[in-house]
């Protein structure tokens, strides 16, 4: 062989190891992406460190606060159903900073993380009180007056 036949063996194979490797990078991505399901669902969990367990266990709960107790928590859902969250030595409160059971009261809205239970039950692992509302705007109160028109 020639150096200049030498040469394009040479570019041809950095060609189709490239091509190779891009599409190997595809469809890994496409596996990935796949893998979550439907957008956004394992974006919840990932945040509080939850990536390595099921995605449809760990769904948040959202709804008013209707009892407290040193083990569990009943949450009124937006359906009006409710939904019983059991409390862990682990489980984590927040608030604007950080929080605690004494801090949850009857009333309260609160957005809870954890494993969904045989029963139906939670048991959490992170509860954020008084959560902003979907989108990240506050609710309106219904105090104030009417915009000038």
């Amino acid at each position: 062989m020639n150096k200049n036949t030498i040469i394009i063996v040479a570019v041809i194979l950095v060609v189709v190891a490239a091509a190779g490797g891009f599409f190997g990078g595809v469809m890994y991505q496409k596996n990935q992406t796949s893998a979550l399901g439907a957008a956004g669902r394992g974006n919840y969990a990932a945040r509080f460190g939850q990536s390595g367990q099921s995605v449809a266990a760990n769904r948040p709960v959202r709804g008013q606060v209707l009892s407290t107790s040193a083990t569990t928590l009943t949450v009124k859902m937006s359906d009006g159903s409710t939904k019983i969250v059991v409390l862990s030595s682990s489980t984590s409160f927040a608030q604007s900073a950080k929080a605690s059971l004494s801090d949850v009261k009857t009333g309260d809205t609160v957005n809870v993380v954890g494993t969904t239970n045989s029963d139906g039950s939670v048991t959490a692992t992170d509860i954020q009180i008084n959560p902003p509302a979907p989108g990240g705007f506050a609710r309106p109160t219904g105090t104030g007056s009417a915009p000038a028109q």
